[in-house]
């Protein structure tokens, strides 16, 4: 008989398992203000429902500011409603989500033989596509493909008047439920790019589309081009053909 020997507890497994089980008793709430505003900023992990399908299971540092923002990302897509979209999440103790416990659920919900957790490494995520996938002209795919940015969101916080360029365009970052990037005096930086600094936008007219509004301030950039694709809008100094990327202007 041996005398010694090794023990092991797989805390993973164990994880996995109870937070399924209390996930399953939790009834899904629809992604709207008056179901996210009773919930706290505390960190754990949550599920999105897409016409009753789970399609993506997250974790967040505050859970209310996650979800508020897929919420705001998901209104600004075509081919998807909000009305469609529910959500159950589950605040985890700090000592556990730094075994990342929704890369357990993944790995368990695909296991499964089951379509589920389809915008799970499939672009939903909030990260910047970056100037590589334009100029490499990477097409896009999964959920930038399927539900492509509304171009024409209307910018009901820009009135008619005289706007500052880099104002003008650093409103449109913020405020979109989508991606806008331009150029700036170097990579990283948070200094306006030269060309923009002091540049003067007119707006004729309050409540215009976001591509119309990225129109302008190209129209006052000599040389500088707009361009929309699936995920984003950008503008940069460039004369520039993408594949899979419309031309706003020029």
């Amino acid at each position: 008989m041996a005398y010694f020997d090794s023990f092991e507890i797989d805390i993973i497994a164990a994880l996995s398992a109870q937070l399924l089980d209390k996930l399953k008793r939790l009834e899904p709430a629809p992604l709207e203000e008056r179901y996210l505003s009773p919930l706290e900023a505390g960190q754990g992990v949550y599920q999105l429902y897409h016409a009753g399908s789970l399609v993506y299971v997250g974790r967040a540092q505050s859970l209310k500011r996650r979800l508020a923002e897929h919420q705001l990302k998901i209104s600004g897509r075509r081919n998807i409603r909000l009305e469609d979209m529910c959500f159950t999440c589950l605040y985890v103790h700090p000592n556990w989500t730094a075994l990342a416990p929704e890369e357990a659920l993944i790995k368990h919900y695909k296991s499964s033989g089951e379509a589920r957790c389809a915008w799970n490494g499939n672009g939903f995520g909030p990260h910047d596509p970056g100037r590589d996938r334009e100029t490499t002209n990477k097409p896009p795919d999964g959920f930038d493909a399927k539900y492509p940015i509304l171009e024409d969101w209307v910018c009901g916080w820009v009135e008619a008047g005289a706007y500052d360029a880099f104002r003008l365009l650093k409103s449109l970052k913020d405020e979109l439920p989508y991606l806008v990037r331009f150029q700036m005096v170097e990579q990283k930086s948070r200094l306006p790019h030269p060309k923009v600094e002091g540049a003067r936008v007119e707006v004729p007219r309050s409540g215009m589309g976001a591509g119309e509004l990225l129109t302008l301030v190209a129209q006052s950039l000599p040389g500088w081009q707009a361009t929309v694709f699936p995920s984003h809008m950008i503008l940069y100094h460039e004369n520039r053909d993408y594949r899979h990327g419309k031309r706003l202007w020029p």
